[in-house]
């Protein structure tokens, strides 16, 4: 009762909370930020280079298939190793594997990315099992050992993969994380539809963002920005994103995309997975 006696008497129920978009107006004018012009130059600095993986269709594995980056098919393994299991002692599915090729984006101290999966259990993060990612810091050809495919598992397509570079920003989910002031900036600038403008300046820097298949780069979420953060609370690098193939045959629940994230200080591998 007091609160409302002491709103009526002090004149402050005619004064109108300030909304989000004013608070943003009063941040941005302390970094004289107002026009479009500066959003672009909040924007270009944000540029980071990454490599689309381009899945190829299926085909024979050439005979020295566990020393290509593909999908499905052989995965490349050393003596003294074998086929991975899961904790229950179930085979784990191989998905792809990416060999370093020096251009393509993989830090130094990864020289082979490997992916496998347990389908049945179908986890989400890194808290679950039913996944595993194997890296060799290493390629040693003379150790090269051939370990057969376990037969309960089904057949898998072989795709090999091919890299192409490209530029990547931030997409508007993940903005705000990364570059706050960007963020507000675009918003200010159309408050009915606030992204419209950070994607324009997207647009004309890189053309269209896309789901798709990458190393590098900024990650594409489909269900809200998720990027796990290092202890000293900086988000983690992304490392590789994976969409649903068609060519592979591999779907990540409805049209999903699966991340990898690292530190390459702890050398430190985070998963998730995303999908409509």
């Amino acid at each position: 009762m007091w609160n409302i006696f002491k709103k009526l008497f002090s004149g402050e129920e005619t004064k109108e909370e300030k909304s989000h978009f004013d608070k943003y107006r009063d941040d941005l004018k302390a970094e004289g930020l107002s026009t479009y012009e500066n959003l672009i130059g909040q924007v270009k600095p944000l540029l980071k280079k990454a490599t689309k993986l381009i899945v190829e269709k299926p085909s024979r594995p050439p005979e020295n298939s566990q020393l290509k980056s593909h999908f499905g098919g052989q995965p490349y393994f050393e003596e003294n190793e074998e086929w991975p299991k899961t904790k229950s002692g179930k085979n784990f599915d191989f998905i792809f594997q990416i060999f370093n090729n020096t251009n393509n984006g993989l830090p130094d101290d990864i020289q082979l990315f490997q992916f496998y999966y347990d389908f049945d259990e179908f986890p989400w993060d890194s808290d679950s099992e039913g996944w595993l990612v194997k890296t060799y810091d290493k390629i040693n050809e003379d150790e090269i050992k051939m370990i057969s495919r376990p037969t309960e598992l089904e057949k898998s397509k072989y795709c090999e993969l091919t890299f192409e570079p490209i530029v990547s920003l931030p997409d508007w989910q993940g903005l705000y994380s990364i570059c706050p002031n960007a963020s507000k900036l675009s918003g200010i600038l159309n408050e009915d539809s606030p992204w419209e403008n950070y994607e324009k300046v997207c647009k004309n820097l890189i053309g269209e963002q896309d789901y798709q298949s990458q190393i590098g780069g900024y990650p594409k979420w489909i269900q809200g920005e998720s990027t796990p953060r290092n202890p000293n609370n900086s988000l983690m690098d992304l490392l590789i994103q994976i969409d649903s193939e068609e060519n592979s045959g591999i779907m990540w629940g409805d049209q999903g995309m699966i991340y990898f994230f690292y530190n390459i200080e702890t050398r430190r591998i985070e998963f998730m997975l995303q999908c409509y």
